[in-house]
């Protein structure tokens, strides 16, 4: 078997640097809006329902518009699609920021606008990154991208946060759109990576990557991406109700740490491997991680349920990538990972967005069970989720 690259390395292959500068810099709207809109909206129209709602908007127009996009981009290439999505982006962002509406649905509109146009930058780097390393350092390769997007939801909500209170919204997603438009031209247009061989695949390839196969790892990555953000509904609600003060904040902090740590330290202890074992395994340990929520009702405690829970976060998502880079042929990359980001997208919306309503509707306590039920029940799915490597 060949040997690993170190991640010292990998960061010095021609064009990496690129990747991981720009490509960070190009993910900022995903961990920014998803919050920020609630606090745009109600900036723009007094209404923290709309603000929900613009936050809703943008992650699931987002989530089902991202394969479409990435089949698009294997098909054509990169700059031809992102051209016209960064066109796209532009025009919503200033159309949001700069109308005063009086039907408060044109900022929905307007929002769904921005999820569909916004560039998935994390499935252009993740597909780049394949035309300049080997397979054996998929896993490494994951453990970088995985710790990018860590680093981006550990900063980019405090960012957006802090320039709303001191100066106001608006400058906010200014910042998130300038960032993303930096970012994505950065690594589509201004690499120094040669994938005309990716290209040259892609024009060739007619199928989609899409097959009942790959169903029940999509599902595991929903019911996954509806149990951290119903998590962090209930620990933004549980300092709101139960009146534990910095809760939110520490909670942020150590559990995105934490995942991003466990992520470079994953990649860097266990081999890459052609199979779901370890993905299975982790999942396993994330579900009696966020068991403990269910038991610790104290802020030190709530935040230890953050950490443990970070160990998980951190390897599941490589593992899922690098057992997909493994085995997918280099046409169709930029569609599979638009498909694993479109799944835990999914998740992400449906958990807040439930959560959200059962702590309105009911209780803070029954919303607690949310969490569990989204982690149990994919839990037997799993000893069916063996991978289709052996089928291709």
């Amino acid at each position: 078997m060949a040997m690993e690259a170190t991640y010292k390395k990998l960061i010095s292959l021609n064009g990496a640097k690129n990747l991981i500068f720009f490509g960070a810099l190009g993910r900022a709207p995903f961990s920014m809006l998803q919050v920020g809109m609630v606090i745009f909206g109600n900036y723009k129209t007094g209404s923290y329902a709309i603000g929900g709602a613009m936050a809703a908007s943008f992650s699931i127009s987002n989530a089902l518009i991202q394969p479409i996009n990435g089949r698009l981009v294997d098909k054509l290439g990169q700059k031809k699609i992102v051209s016209v999505l960064l066109t796209g982006f532009v025009t919503a962002s200033l159309l949001i920021t700069l109308g005063d509406y009086q039907s408060k649905f044109i900022y929905i509109f307007l929002s769904i606008l921005l999820g569909i146009s916004v560039p998935n930058i994390g499935a252009y780097t993740r597909r780049n990154w394949k035309a300049i390393t080997k397979e054996e350092d998929n896993q490494k390769v994951q453990a970088i991208e995985s710790s990018i997007d860590e680093l981006n939801f550990l900063i980019g909500p405090s960012v957006f946060a802090t320039v709303s209170n001191y100066i106001n919204p608006i400058v906010a997603l200014y910042i998130a759109a300038v960032s993303s438009i930096t970012g994505t031209i950065g690594v589509v247009f201004f690499n120094s990576i040669d994938i005309g061989n990716i290209k040259e695949i892609a024009s060739n390839n007619t199928s989609v990557w899409f097959s009942k196969n790959k169903t029940i790892l999509l599902v595991s990555l929903v019911f996954l991406g509806a149990c951290l953000s119903s998590i962090s509904v209930f620990v933004v609600a549980k300092e709101d109700i139960g009146n534990i003060k910095n809760l939110t904040a520490f909670y942020y902090l150590v559990n995105g740490f934490t995942a991003l740590v466990s992520a470079l330290l994953y990649g860097y202890f266990f081999k890459n491997t052609k199979s779901l074992k370890n993905y299975n395994f982790v999942f396993l340990f994330l579900a009696l991680s966020v068991s403990t929520f269910y038991f610790f009702e104290t802020r030190n405690l709530i935040i230890f349920s953050g950490f443990l829970c970070g160990l998980g976060i951190g390897p599941i998502f490589l593992l899922a990538n690098s057992y997909v880079s493994n085995v997918t042929e280099s046409g169709k990359l930029t569609e599979a990972f638009s498909w694993l980001a479109s799944s835990v997208g999914s998740g992400i919306a449906i958990g807040s967005t439930v959560t959200g309503y059962f702590i309105e509707t009911y209780s803070l306590n029954t919303a607690q069970n949310l969490f569990l039920v989204f982690t149990i029940i994919p839990i037997f799915l799993l000893p069916f989720n063996k991978g289709w490597h052996n089928d291709q």
